[in-house]
């Protein structure tokens, strides 16, 4: 393929526009959305602390369980931005 065989440049923009996929979702969608489930998850386990303290039916053992999952719900996001900021560092190296 030659390289002035390439017609259509808007896949080179960079900034600004979302880049969709095939399925119609951009990638910041997606993170969005995978934000908002850490989110969600965070606000189950406060949800169910406070339930125990009022003394509904939550138990201790359901009540750690919700802490544990949105703790690791948030330590997988922190990784994964620690992910992405060593990779666009990394792009930031190349000399061109």
């Amino acid at each position: 393929m030659k390289i002035d065989a390439i017609v259509d440049q808007s896949w080179f923009k960079v900034g600004g526009n979302d880049v969709q996929t095939g399925d119609g979702i951009s990638f910041s969608g997606f993170l969005k959305d995978a934000l908002d489930q850490v989110e969600s998850t965070q606000a189950e386990a406060r949800l169910s602390a406070a339930s125990m303290v009022v003394g509904d039916s939550a138990q201790m053992h359901q009540v750690m369980i919700a802490y544990e999952k949105a703790y690791m719900a948030l330590d997988l996001t922190i990784q994964i931005r620690n992910k992405m900021v060593e990779a666009y560092q990394e792009i930031m190296r190349i000399q061109i």
